[in-house]
């Protein structure tokens, strides 16, 4: 079984709200098309590629 690569990116802070979120990437075997936005709506990141990004949220914004 295959295994794929996980790094921590560390932490990136929505520019509206101030949310934190930690960012993790995982590589994929096949491309990835998807995007992320912060619980107030704004967009953070979009992506395709062969990998995909993980957001966990540190600690809410205002």
């Amino acid at each position: 079984m295959a295994t794929w690569d996980e790094t921590e990116l560390g932490d990136e802070t929505c520019s509206n709200c101030g949310a934190v979120y930690s960012v993790t990437y995982k590589s994929l075997p096949l491309k990835d098309k998807d995007d992320f936005r912060c619980s107030c709506g704004q967009p953070m990141r979009s992506w395709k590629e062969t990998g995909m990004y993980m957001y966990t949220l540190i600690s809410e914004g205002e």
